[in-house]
């Protein structure tokens, strides 16, 4: 799961890594409910790309 940093943090599970804002990871769908809820990050909604028909 793809999420972007909205509060700079210390990441503690990954050696303490910085993570600054705007910043875009990946991680376990666990780990991702427990940043959102902390208010460090906010989920990234993949979308596919629409295809478009093209007429000639």
């Amino acid at each position: 799961m793809k999420v972007k940093v909205i509060s700079a943090f210390n990441d503690k599970e990954n050696n303490f890594v910085t993570r600054p804002v705007n910043e875009v990871f990946e991680v376990s769908p666990e780990r991702a409910k427990e940043l959102i809820e902390k208010g460090f990050v906010t989920e990234i909604k993949e979308e596919k790309p629409k295809k478009s028909k093209q007429t000639y």
